[in-house]
């Protein structure tokens, strides 16, 4: 059968079981067991359960379950409630106030954490009380908590990025280097916007912030927890522990900083358990699943025929990135992100390959937009956080991160024009 006709009925079932709702594992294995019928005399149940044994007994993927038990710990034993205090009195005097301190405490929270809707769901319940009760701009407050929250999957320890190193062969090490500037320059642009806006608007009332040894005590506050973060990225990168006894330590250390703050109980430890155990089971069927699409992918083509006709078109590096993003966010609009790496990583490696795009740097430029679709309706994850929390409905909620949204559109065009703000930290150490 012609290998352009298999390659556009693939595209053409694959958007049509997204649009059904039909689950993306199940997705992924009838569409492989399909294309496998198609093109090759194999069984496709012994190369589909082999290529599932082999994907479940990889032991890179280890430090997924690990660093989200980490994340977990910390987030059912009241951390964010230091956080928030703590930046409430380090930042509240900025323009923006207590908006300002949504977005340091998401970003600290999400590199504790690595969840984007833990970040969203436990800032948002904090903070918006607060704000709400200091009138500030209900749309500006909404939108800030969705924005600052996709943080949560750039800055490490990010699964996003570990599912990204796995799919496409890359140091995990290297891609948690790569993650940290470019997260903290979305942090900035959004806390630049954050005080433009509150300027402009002149709405909500200043918080009043101690000083002195508040201050202090804040500061004292957080070295815990910034002290945790260093731990564990300091023994990556000095080659004390690869990234699953990295992960080891940092969930010996959340819960002993949980035990010094008397919030460890058995009940937590449980929690977070089932919570990782429930996460890592979907993660690892849509694992499985994409593992056995490899082997479709190799036996129909499908790759290769894709890059022969990008060749064709003769986009051009730059006009390559802007299809491979619209693809990205129009599939963001549909799937979740992390199932979106695993599902394009076979198709779009040996796109970024033979363009020669900087693998390290195509990892940040994939969550970035993953993060957009953590935001972009109907499948925003954030937006269906935000609705159960504020009460207010998904188009009011995705106009209200419409224009965090576009922040993060602009931080791709600033990564591309200067690429090193990723690879910066992975040359130098």
């Amino acid at each position: 059968m012609d290998r352009d006709f298999i390659a556009i009925g693939f595209v053409v079932c694959l958007l049509l079981f997204l649009l059904l709702g039909v689950p993306i594992a199940a997705t992924i294995l009838v569409l492989t067991t399909v294309g496998i019928l198609l093109v090759a005399n194999v069984d496709p149940a012994v190369a589909m359960s082999t290529a599932f044994f082999g994907q479940m007994t990889n032991w890179g993927l280890t430090a997924l379950p690990l660093f989200v038990l980490m994340g977990e710990l910390l987030s059912r034993s009241g951390i964010a409630r230091k956080l928030f205090d703590a930046f409430a009195v380090l930042v509240g005097r900025m323009p923006g106030g207590l908006i300002q301190v949504n977005i340091f405490a998401s970003s600290l929270f999400a590199a504790l954490c690595g969840s984007s809707t833990a970040t969203v769901a436990t800032i948002g319940q904090l903070s918006l009380p607060q704000l709400r009760a200091r009138q500030y701009p209900e749309g500006l407050v909404l939108g800030s908590i969705a924005g600052a929250g996709t943080l949560g999957i750039l800055i490490p320890p990010s699964v996003a990025l570990i599912l990204y190193g796995f799919a496409f062969n890359v140091s995990i090490g290297d891609l948690f280097l790569a993650g940290i500037l470019p997260g903290l320059m979305i942090a900035g642009i959004f806390c630049i916007y954050v005080a433009i806006r509150h300027r402009t608007g002149g709405q909500g009332s200043d918080m009043v912030v101690p000083a002195g040894a508040s201050r202090l005590r804040a500061v004292l506050s957080l070295l815990p927890l910034v002290g945790l973060i260093g731990i564990v990225f300091g023994a990556i990168y000095r080659g004390f522990a690869t990234p699953t006894e990295a992960a080891v330590i940092g969930v010996v250390g959340a819960m002993v900083l949980a035990l010094v703050d008397r919030q460890l109980n058995l009940r937590v430890i449980v929690d977070a358990l089932k919570a990782t155990v429930l996460f890592c089971a979907t993660i690892g069927l849509i694992l499985g699943a994409s593992a056995a699409l490899q082997v479709a992918m190799a036996y129909t083509g499908i790759p290769r025929t894709i890059v022969t006709w990008i060749e064709g078109v003769n986009l051009g590096y730059y006009g390559l990135l802007v299809v491979i993003a619209a693809i990205l966010i129009v599939l963001g609009c549909f799937m979740d992100g992390l199932s979106m790496i695993v599902l394009t990583g076979s198709i779009l490696l040996p796109i970024a390959q033979s363009a020669g795009i900087d693998l390290l740097w195509f990892g940040v430029f994939i969550v970035i937009l993953v993060e957009i679709g953590l935001i972009t309706p109907p499948i925003g994850f954030n937006l269906f956080v935000l609705q159960r929390i504020s009460g207010w409905q998904l188009p009011q909620l995705a106009a209200a991160a419409f224009p965090f949204l576009l922040l993060m559109l602009l931080s791709i065009v600033i990564l591309t024009i200067f690429p090193s703000i990723v690879t910066l930290l992975p040359s130098l150490l």
